[in-house]
C-alpha cells in the first residue's frame, strides 16, 4: 500500500486503495490495515452521509476457520462478515424505503444486486492463510477480536488469480476516464463468475449489474441496475431505514438495527469508492 497516494487521493481514492490492501500479500499488521480503512470509510461517511453515518460500527477483523484465517470487513462487536450478513439478506422483500426511491425496481434486480455486493466485498477480502498457534480442530472457536490484534502477526498469502482479475477488474471501474461501458461490464462480470463460480444463481444476477458512464458532471464509469437504469449505490443508500430482515435476525439474533444500518451503509460506500468521481 503506497503512503503517499492514500495521502494525495480523494476520499474515494483513499478507501479504495486501503481496501485493495486488505488482499494483498505482505507483513502488515491487520491493526494498521484496519486503521487505513475505518478512517477512510469514516471520511467517506461524513462526506456522503454526514450525521446519519454509523459506519464506525464496522471494523477490518479476522475470521479462523477450518480453511484458515481471512481478513475483511465485519462487524466491530459480533463475530459476523459482512458478505455473511447480506447472504442472510439476498432473498428479503424489497424495502418499502428503496421502493419510494426507485420505483421502477424489481424484486427480481433488487436480490441481484444484494448477492453482487456480497460477492464484492468477498472479493477484498485476504485469502485463507495460516492461523498462529494450535491449528484448528474439532470444537474449535472463534478468538475474540481483542485477542486477535495481540496474537503473533503471520503475513497474508498472495491473492489467487481469480481474486487478483477481479479487483483489477474493480479498480478499473474508477480509474479509468474514458470508459467504455459494455467492455467493462463484460469484463467485471466474467472475473466475478470465475472468482465465484458459474451456479445458476451467480450467472442469473450478475447479467442484471451494469457498468454506464456517469453524468457529464462525473469522470469515470457507476454501477447500475441494467433493467431499471437505477444507481446501486444510490439504491442502497435509500434502503437505510430497512428493518433487520428476518433471515439476518434469525442467524445474527443480537444484531442491532444501528448495526444493520451500518451494513448497508458501509456495503453502500464500499461500491461507491469503486465507481468514478466527481
Amino acid at each position: 500500500m503506497n503512503t503517499d497516494q492514500l495521502t494525495q487521493a480523494s476520499p474515494r481514492g483513499r478507501l479504495r486503495e486501503a481496501l485493495l490492501g486488505i488482499g494483498e500479500w505482505g507483513d502488515v499488521p491487520e491493526a494498521d490495515l484496519g486503521d487505513a480503512v475505518t478512517g477512510a470509510l469514516r471520511e467517506l461517511g461524513r462526506d456522503v452521509l454526514g450525521e446519519r453515518s454509523r459506519v464506525g460500527l464496522v471494523t477490518v477483523g479476522t475470521e479462523d476457520d477450518s480453511r484458515g484465517r481471512r481478513v475483511g470487513l465485519r462487524l466491530a462487536d459480533h463475530d459476523a462478515g459482512l458478505p455473511d450478513l447480506l447472504w442472510y439478506a439476498d432473498e428479503s422483500g424489497l424495502p418499502s424505503e428503496v421502493r419510494e426511491s426507485c420505483p421502477t425496481l424489481s424484486q427480481e434486480e433488487w436480490e441481484a444486486g444484494l448477492l453482487v455486493a456480497k460477492l464484492v466485498l468477498t472479493v477484498l477480502e485476504s485469502e485463507p492463510g495460516p492461523v498462529p498457534g494450535p491449528v484448528p480442530g474439532p470444537g474449535f472457536e472463534p478468538v475474540p477480536a481483542d485477542v486477535a490484534r495481540c496474537r503473533p502477526h503471520t503475513p497474508r498469502p498472495a491473492r489467487s488469480r481469480p481474486r487478483e482479475r477481479c479487483c483489477r477488474a474493480l479498480a478499473a471501474l474508477a480509474e479509468r476516464r474514458d470508459p467504455h461501458p459494455a467492455e467493462l461490464t463484460a469484463h467485471l462480470r466474467t472475473t466475478l463468475l470465475e472468482f465465484a463460480s458459474e451456479t445458476p444463481d451467480n450467472k442469473e444476477a450478475v447479467q442484471h449489474i451494469a457498468v454506464r458512464s456517469a453524468e457529464p458532471s462525473w469522470q469515470g464509469a457507476r454501477w447500475c441496475l441494467g433493467r431499471s437504469g437505477c444507481g446501486f449505490t444510490q439504491v442502497l443508500l435509500s434502503a437505510e431505514g430497512w428493518a433487520v430482515p428476518s433471515g439476518v435476525r434469525g442467524e445474527f439474533p443480537d444484531v442491532t438495527q444501528e448495526e444493520w444500518t451500518a451494513v448497508i451503509q458501509v456495503t453502500a460506500l464500499v461500491l461507491l469508492a469503486f465507481e468514478g468521481g466527481r
